[in-house]
């Protein structure tokens, strides 16, 4: 969701526009025929669109996101109850005092935005619009309307991930990013691999590693950023790695665990010569984690050691 009242604390010094209609506003009795909310952040990769209308008697939910772009647009069929619980939003909220909100704060370089339209079964409209600003009670519409349309966009987000995985991995490998990082009662340990194809970036391998268990590596710190020949990498087994430990299943993976501080975080994501990349982070591990971090360390060693005194070492 977006935590655009967060960050503002509506109301914030320095807001220009119009609040709206206000508090002389009456709502429309006749019911919602389209509901649109789209959040806008200004790093781009938070921001999605929620879309519920009823056209000739077809209810449908559209859910776009540019953290899931590969999807596009994506669509499904909804019930009448959906519009019936935005319409009971729009009334406990008292959004049609919104009507005409288009406020910007012009002291906020970077943060979030909003639009809302909804458009009413007599024909009517509504528009509200903020940019680093937002109405009274913006937090609690927030709120409920998430209750309300979270259920229809993980259900979505479930069946398109499922498609994926079903289609399978068809590129080759591209770029490979991999963290593993303690913390508290977890260890101290610290891996991070990054390397990208050499046509893209001179200097196109970074490896980092701080070992104090000795488990895979020996005590010491390892540093070095250096030009890898891609050509002359064996990405087999990192591949092989893939398939046997089943991590296209990872695919958006993204849990905390209870003990957050006293857990190990990880962060992967392969990118593919087809435009696919695969990622998942969290401090929960998701099936076969221990088996693949020892696999894909082990062949991290092996990179560092064949190539850590290459000549472009900036170490």
């Amino acid at each position: 969701m977006g935590i655009l009242s967060f960050l503002t604390g509506c109301g914030g010094l320095g807001e220009k526009g119009s609040n709206g209609i206000g508090k002389k506003a009456k709502d429309n009795e006749s019911g919602i025929q389209s509901f649109t909310y789209r959040y806008n952040n200004s790093f781009g990769a938070s921001s999605y669109t929620w879309d519920v209308t009823e056209t000739d008697g077809k209810i449908t939910f559209t859910y776009e996101s540019m953290q899931h772009e590969e999807f596009g647009e994506m669509v499904m069929e909804c019930s009448k109850e959906i519009l019936d619980s935005l319409y009971a939003v729009y009334k406990d909220i008292r959004i049609a005092e919104w009507d005409g909100y288009d406020k910007h704060n012009p002291n906020v370089l970077d943060g979030d935005g909003f639009t809302l339209d909804i458009k009413f079964n007599d024909g009517a409209k509504l528009n509200a619009h903020g940019s680093n600003a937002c109405p009274e009670r913006y937090g609690e519409f927030e709120s409920a309307i998430y209750e309300v349309l979270s259920p229809l966009q993980e259900k979505i987000l479930a069946e398109k991930r499922q498609e994926l995985i079903d289609k399978g991995i068809n590129g080759e490998l591209d770029s490979i990013m991999v963290h593993f990082i303690q913390h508290g009662t977890s260890g101290k340990d610290e891996y991070s691999f990054f390397i990208i194809n050499d046509s893209y970036r001179e200097k196109n391998c970074e490896i980092k590693i701080k070992s104090y268990s000795e488990n895979l590596f020996t005590e010491g710190n390892y540093n070095t950023y250096l030009h890898v020949p891609y050509s002359e990498i064996d990405f087999s087994p990192v591949r092989k790695m893939i398939d046997d430990y089943k991590i296209l299943e990872w695919y958006d993976y993204d849990k905390a665990a209870e003990d957050y501080n006293n857990s190990e975080w990880f962060q992967i994501d392969f990118g593919f010569s087809d435009g696919m990349n695969l990622g998942a982070c969290g401090t929960e591990h998701p099936e076969n984690y221990d088996e693949f971090r020892a696999a894909f360390i082990t062949w991290m060693e092996e990179v560092y050691e064949k190539y850590k005194d290459n000549k472009d070492n900036t170490d």
